[in-house]
């Protein structure tokens, strides 16, 4: 078990929204699924230079898997490490192929506009913090069901999380986080209802 030392921030972040925070190198952040199979998309970018982020085409090569495990660590595209994931206390499904959701995916499923999106809650959550990034890149998506099949299709399925369940990275530098509590209730991404999150960062104990 890792223990969560001193609590600098607790972070709630309600249903299809998201928010942004500083993390100092080598804190602590543990994500929670409040209510249970609610996915996470997950964002970090070097806070000397947001040029320098999470990528997740990048980390699968280092990592030689599909997406981190308890141990592993998410590297940027000047392949470092940037967060380290210590504790997995969930299914362990943490997906790093798709996308983050978007007004023209919402337009794609049949949505009428304006719909909340992880891509608008990215920015947003950045402007708070008086960033500009001009692309959006891949989430790591947290808690997320999208279930790979053996001929290369794949299938979205409700995450199996349940309530309480959550995981622990440790920041390997300085850097931005930002998380969105995903809106998609379009199909079996979020069980069909969106829902709330929190996010708890600290100093190990």
């Amino acid at each position: 078990m890792t223990p969560m030392g001193t609590i600098k921030a607790t972070i709630h972040v309600p249903a299809r929204t998201g928010r942004g925070f500083a993390v100092d190198r080598g804190d602590l952040v543990r994500i929670t699924d409040l209510q249970g199979a609610q996915p996470v998309d997950f964002w970090a970018f070097n806070r000397d230079n947001v040029t320098e982020y999470l990528s997740c085409e990048h980390t699968k090569p280092s990592i030689e898997r599909l997406y981190p495990r308890r141990g592993d660590a998410a590297y940027t595209n000047h392949r470092r490490p940037i967060v380290r994931m210590l504790e997995d206390n969930s299914p362990g499904q943490h997906d790093m192929q798709f996308a983050a959701c978007d007004r023209y995916r919402y337009l794609e499923l049949g949505a009428k506009l304006p719909h909340a999106s992880c891509t608008d809650n990215l920015h947003l959550a950045l402007d708070g913090l008086d960033i500009r990034v001009g692309f959006t890149p891949q989430p790591w998506n947290l808690f997320t069901n999208f279930f790979l099949n053996p001929d290369g299709s794949f299938t979205v399925k409700a995450p199996e999380t349940k309530p309480g369940d959550n995981i622990i990275l440790r920041a390997e530098m300085d850097a931005y986080i930002i998380v969105s509590a995903c809106p998609q209730d379009m199909n079996a991404t979020c069980g069909g209802v969106p829902t709330d999150i929190q996010v708890e960062v600290g100093r190990p104990a």
